[in-house]
């Protein structure tokens, strides 16, 4: 286990653990995330990713209703659990009305989940006879999910939206030539419409002082093929400090939100580079695939 465990590839690795179609593994010395039927020649070492059962993801949601203090709410999601039928879309569709509630799910199961991963992390580093990574530190103190606030942005946003959606686009692309990335960032975000445009949705995300923390941004454009009017989604980052908590889902559900409030037929999203790794996540809340581009590099092919 060579890599660092970071909070973005702990991010990857909490969707991987958590989809029931596909085994994932992990290479022990980069931190790439491989399905098991697909890892290339060239990777040696991988490791099997924690074992995440439907059983362990219902454990987890009895632990948190037994730790919740609404007692409506409380009853509710005990009421759902014990069913026996339809438990996880019941127990989400309770969530859902209340988002205070729902936010601090979000940020239980994201610590709960990451403590597991470390403990596994830790585990596997003894066995290749390396050192176990310290205490974990606690950049955010006792900051909530529920503490951040998310609405529209506004013109004193729009410094950091962009400083941090060009920040976000190049780590996106550890591969490529740095120079090149910023010449096609700049090039694609000529031609789109600013975050504060007509025509673009910006949310933006901070903590009770007035911190910015993230945001989510979409650009509105018509479909004439199919004569329908999309919201694309550009961007979703999150402030390094902030990662971890589960604030990039907190924006992706409000920016659904909104988009169907304003009546678009649908939401668009594009990935590449590392963004690929979250196509699991967002099929997980709802997404499906559209359309799909391969490419072959025929540098590779030609030997």
């Amino acid at each position: 286990m060579d890599f660092d465990l970071s909070n973005e590839l702990i991010d990857q690795i909490i969707f991987a653990m958590e989809d029931q179609q596909q085994k994932f593994v992990i290479s022990g010395s980069s931190g790439e995330l491989f399905r098991s039927d697909e890892v290339p020649d060239n990777t040696r070492t991988c490791f099997d990713l924690p074992d995440w059962q439907p059983i362990d993801g219902f454990n987890l949601m009895e632990k948190f209703v037994s730790h919740l203090r609404n007692p409506i709410f409380r009853d509710q999601l005990k009421d759902a659990l014990s069913s026996g039928k339809g438990v996880f879309r019941q127990f989400k569709d309770i969530l859902k009305k209340n988002r205070e509630i729902e936010q601090r799910w979000f940020l239980f199961k994201a610590r709960e989940m990451k403590q597991v991963i470390r403990r596994w992390y830790n585990e596997q580093r003894e066995l290749a006879g390396l050192t176990r990574l310290g205490p974990e530190p606690e950049e955010t103190g006792d900051l909530l999910l529920s503490d951040f606030t998310i609405d529209l942005g506004e013109k004193r946003h729009l410094e950091e939206v962009l400083r941090l959606d060009r920040k976000a686009f190049l780590e996106n692309h550890p591969k490529a030539s740095k120079d090149r990335l910023e010449q096609v960032y700049g090039q694609m975000r000529k031609v789109q419409p600013g975050p504060l445009s007509e025509g673009s949705l910006v949310l933006v995300a901070e903590t009770p002082a007035g911190e910015f923390s993230g945001f989510a941004w979409g650009i509105e454009f018509e479909n004439t093929v199919e004569e329908s009017w999309l919201l694309k989604i550009v961007m979703i980052a999150v402030v390094k400090h902030y990662r971890g908590l589960g604030l990039g889902s907190m924006l992706l559900n409000e920016i659904l939100k909104r988009a169907h409030e304003r009546i678009y037929d649908g939401v668009e999203i594009e990935l590449s580079g590392l963004s690929l790794g979250i196509a699991t996540f967002l099929e997980s809340h709802g997404f499906a695939v559209s359309r799909l581009a391969l490419t072959l590099d025929l540098n590779d092919w030609g030997r």
